[in-house]
């Protein structure tokens, strides 16, 4: 016989472990987005650097700021006033005082032996936040414990039953009953509003991205460098070991079948190696990992995508349900508050 529970404070159910998903298969930074500004998407960045300030003083042990490199070639894709101008704007922005600086070449080339000097122009260095996403994913869990929230592990839903005056949910630990059921499944969304047939008013595109794992230190401090076709990639030290990210590729398999492309390797591979005096190989790969982001579309109009995070509420009879489309580690903060006004 199955239990059945009235829930009276929050319940998060989790399909697997707490930060198993897309939280620990990131670049583990803490940014505001600085390409976001390209596209002119001003009040992301802006909310997103709030967010990183809070973070950093809240978990000193977990967010930490660290100075990012960016060098700037005589073939670079983008203007170098352009870019000058974008880390301005950034640094205008950002709440920790750290200014853009216009570093030596000499320096640079000293405190980076591995990187090529050939065609470098100017030099460039930011201020950005980095952390370790499965441990902050895990804290803020294990703080939302502490307040009361209970969590469910490796728990499935069977079903959803959404009445005039109440929701049941089926799942492998009984049945639950609430009047608010907030849907925040990431990039798999859309497949959990199709299986359970729940309103929505967005969809999204999803995004792989592939991050490689060097076997040795490449670099004393971030790296952001453009590739051949315009895109960034960052090259990141960790204690031991280099990550070296992310590609971007539109997939329509469903998440949990999403692997990793043979064709992305080989492009951050071949993107690397251009900056790089000894030629990385596959050899120097300890591991590979993949994690999947959602890109909002609009029903209405499919073609236009935003990397802006939509809360989308509906009523049904007394119920409340709530989707969260979109949104990145960084901006967890603002996002929460959100939700919590809106239920309200």
């Amino acid at each position: 016989m199955q239990r059945l529970y009235l829930l009276r404070a929050v319940l998060v159910i989790e399909k697997r472990l707490i930060a198993s998903g897309a939280s620990s298969k990131s670049s583990r930074l803490i940014h505001g987005g600085l390409r976001y500004l390209e596209h002119l998407e001003f009040s992301l960045v802006k909310e997103a650097l709030i967010d990183q300030k809070y973070l950093l003083e809240k978990y000193p042990e977990l967010v930490q700021l660290h100075p990012f490199y960016l060098p700037i070639y005589k073939n670079s894709k983008r203007l170098t006033w352009m870019i000058s101008l974008a880390l301005f704007i950034y640094s205008f922005f950002s709440k920790h005082g750290q200014k853009t600086q216009k570093i030596n070449k000499k320096i640079f080339l000293k405190k980076f032996p591995l990187i090529k000097e050939d065609n470098l122009k100017t030099v460039f260095m930011y201020f950005d936040g980095k952390t370790d996403d499965t441990a902050l994913t895990q804290k803020v869990a294990l703080e939302a414990k502490n307040h009361g929230v209970n969590i469910l592990e490796n728990t499935s839903i069977n079903k959803i039953n959404i009445m005039e005056k109440i929701i049941k949910l089926d799942t492998s630990e009984g049945i639950f009953k609430t009047n608010t059921l907030i849907n925040a499944t990431g990039a798999w969304i859309d497949e959990i509003n199709k299986k359970f047939n729940l309103p929505s008013s967005y969809t999204i595109e999803k995004l792989s991205g592939i991050h490689l794992i060097i076997n040795k230190v490449l670099v004393a401090e971030p790296l952001i460098l453009e590739t051949s076709t315009k895109r960034i990639f960052f090259i990141i030290p960790e204690s031991k070991t280099t990550i070296i990210g992310t590609t971007e590729r539109s997939e329509k398999n469903n998440v949990d079948d999403i692997k990793v492309n043979n064709a992305d390797v080989k492009y951050l591979l071949n993107e690397s190696n251009i900056y790089m005096k000894t030629k990385l190989t596959r050899k120097d790969i300890l591991e590979v990992y993949i994690g999947t982001r959602a890109i909002i579309k609009s029903k209405n109009n499919p073609t236009k995508m935003s990397r802006e995070y939509k809360l989308d509420l509906h009523h049904i009879g007394e119920n409340k349900i709530l989707n969260i489309y979109g949104g990145k580690l960084t901006s967890f903060p603002s996002l929460a508050k959100k939700v919590a006004r809106i239920l309200m």
